[in-house]
């Protein structure tokens, strides 16, 4: 009986991890009555933008490759005055798009070359480019910064 159990639990937390790694990896974009699921290879195929800056989490200038939130939504054809951001812990955030196009909102997919991992804020995360506007790293950017991205809806 305990060996079935525990047959029972090791398969759960088995299934568990694999959906938390494919559903970790792919970011679904959600705008009007469409959704578009992204992998990070598939951002990365809409644009190769890069962006090198510090982070308030970071301590030294890191080279970031993804999209620019505006680029994203002319792709998808969206017009938004806001959106949420969902994490995959279930954090979320409402965006002022206004103001986050104005900063230069940037989606990224990978970190120095490499796809970002869940351990490492990934696998996608809002940021800034902090470096070239210092007067960003407030706690309105701060918060629009959300790592660990896994959906963005837009209103």
């Amino acid at each position: 009986m305990i060996q079935q159990t525990l047959r029972f639990i090791s398969s759960i937390v088995v299934f568990s991890l694999i959906s938390m790694v494919s559903y970790g990896y792919e970011l679904t974009v959600n705008y009007e009555n469409e959704s578009h699921v992204l992998s990070q290879a598939q951002l990365k195929d809409l644009t190769h933008d890069t962006l090198t800056t510090i982070t308030p989490w970071t301590d030294k200038p890191q080279v970031f490759s993804g999209i620019s939130i505006a680029s994203l939504m002319k792709h998808f054809d969206i017009h938004a005055t806001k959106a949420y951001a969902k994490a995959l812990n279930d954090y979320e955030v409402e965006i002022n798009l206004n103001q986050a196009l104005a900063a230069g909102a940037f989606i990224v997919s990978h970190v120095n070359g490499e796809p970002m991992k869940v351990r490492n804020k990934g696998p996608f995360w809002i940021i800034f480019p902090w470096s070239d506007h210092p007067h960003l790293i407030e706690r309105k950017y701060q918060d629009w910064s959300i790592w660990q991205l896994t959906e963005l809806s837009f209103h």
